[in-house]
């Protein structure tokens, strides 16, 4: 099996969403694992390799994976184009402070750092904000593809309406797009850690083989259920809670230096505003 879109990211911009969406769709198949990272870390390996990770699935008949890799590395979009060039292309971008701090929190959840003030890791990290430079990273994907292939979409849409992105997002993929997914208003792959690693892990397990079977939509009626979503709050410890927000004198900074490549994304986009325009820079 080949890929027929692939999501580009940008990293902490709601693709954890976008591919479980994606999979609650009985016409689309994912692949497995969600990040495969081919157009950017393992090239190397070739095509063959790429496709072992698309397998039949009962109903699909589009593909799709999602590696936010794919929305900062360079080599990406010339070798996803000579790969496919029918391959559509799904970017999904945030207001960029707010995407620098969530970046932050991933880090810590991770535990690549200790927690720590945004600022702090900030001057660590030059990922947070060269991330962000959402202009710089599109444009090579347009000049690779046609303008059509391409897609971008705002995390602040799809909170606002999900019903509407998934509708959006299913019409670009050539798919039903009235289906209903159970999963909508689900959050996805909040800021948080848990309590005990090892419960999570399990559970996690079991949703990933729930979701390789196709079972996305009945995944999320468990996890909806009383007990389950109870364990789950339970296990849960947010990492807002354990370091500061950013500083408004930091996110105005921000704003400052991010302001000529949101210029530069609105005038490649053809828009005049981006949904975060008129919102704060930071919570």
């Amino acid at each position: 099996m080949k890929p027929d879109v692939i999501g580009i990211g940008a990293q902490k911009c709601a693709s954890s969403w976008l591919h479980a969406v994606a999979g609650s769709h009985p016409e689309i198949g994912l692949s497995d694992p969600k990040e495969v990272d081919f157009f950017s870390y393992y090239f190397d390996r070739g095509y063959r390799w790429y496709e072992t990770h698309f397998a039949e699935a009962p109903g699909a008949r589009v593909w799709f994976e999602c590696s936010p890799s794919y929305f900062h590395d360079a080599r990406a979009p010339a070798r996803a184009a000579a790969y496919r060039t029918d391959l559509k292309v799904l970017a999904l971008l945030r207001d960029p402070v707010k995407r620098a701090f969530s970046n932050h929190m991933h880090e810590i959840v991770k535990g690549h750092i200790p927690p720590c003030p945004f600022e702090e890791g900030m001057e660590n990290n030059p990922a947070y904000l060269e991330q962000g430079l959402y202009a710089t990273h599109l444009r090579p994907w347009f000049d690779a593809f046609p303008r059509a292939q391409v897609k971008v979409m705002f995390a602040e849409d799809i909170s606002a309406d999900p019903d509407a992105a998934a509708a959006e997002v299913f019409a670009f993929f050539g798919v039903d797009p009235t289906f209903d997914s159970a999963i909508l208003r689900e959050r996805r792959n909040e800021s948080d850690r848990a309590r005990f690693p090892a419960l999570r892990a399990g559970l996690r397990a079991g949703g990933d083989w729930l979701r390789r079977q196709g079972l996305e939509t009945t995944l999320a009626r468990v996890k909806a259920t009383p007990p389950v979503a109870r364990l789950l709050r339970a296990n849960s410890i947010q990492i807002r809670d354990e370091i500061p927000p950013i500083r408004p004198e930091t996110a105005a900074q921000l704003a400052t230096y991010f302001a000529p490549e949101m210029e530069a994304l609105r005038t490649l986009l053809g828009r005049n505003t981006l949904p975060w325009d008129t919102r704060e820079a930071a919570e």
